[in-house]
């Protein structure tokens, strides 16, 4: 653990192959929120297919070890329950990649995420390239080295990205953890 960033496996592993093999549809281009705090399609930044077809519902021990890592690092901001409300499974092919952004979007009456979440299900043989970089509080970027199973945790404030794909693929779980008071005062039912 940093104080950056915990990095521990704590998804059951054939969980996660379940959930890979419960993944169904269509794989659709990720977005980014634009300055505007509009969904857009903007390829130089995000590059990555995504399938939002997963619910956090479907999967309550997933969610329950997500939010154990909470517990490691108590952040005195927080001072309700917080709750998983978001998933993504992200597929990473050659070339595809994600630039330095925060996860914490300002949309106006939107709830604020608290904590992100990275899972890496899988990875090919092949893989290269592809690296979680978290940046520190002097901008400084740091590896996360992130191997198959492992979950990394972190603030949704923090900057972050993932570099190119060189070779192969890359199959990531991302999920985000919202204060419950923040959803219920939005009458987001859970």
């Amino acid at each position: 653990m940093t104080d950056l960033f915990i990095k521990q496996k704590i998804v059951d592993y054939d969980v996660l192959l379940e959930m890979k093999e419960d993944v169904s549809g269509e794989l659709i281009q990720a977005g980014v929120v634009d300055q505007n705090n509009k969904g857009v399609i903007d390829l130089e930044s995000r590059s990555t297919k995504h399938k939002t077809v997963i619910q956090p519902k479907h999967y309550p021990d997933v969610c329950h070890a997500l939010l154990n890592l909470v517990s490691y690092w108590p952040d005195p901001r927080i001072k309700e329950e917080c709750v998983v409300w978001e998933f993504n499974y992200l597929i990473y092919n050659e070339g595809d990649h994600f630039k330095k952004h925060k996860d914490r979007i300002t949309i106006e009456n939107s709830p604020q995420r608290i904590y992100s979440t990275s899972t890496l299900i899988s990875q090919s043989d092949d893989f290269e390239g592809g690296e979680l970089i978290i940046y520190d509080e002097d901008d400084n970027p740091i590896n996360t080295d992130l191997q198959v199973g492992e979950t990394v945790f972190f603030h949704s404030m923090t900057n972050h990205q993932v570099n190119p794909v060189t070779k192969g693929t890359r199959e990531v779980l991302v999920a985000w953890i919202f204060e419950k008071g923040d959803l219920l005062k939005r009458n987001i039912i859970l």
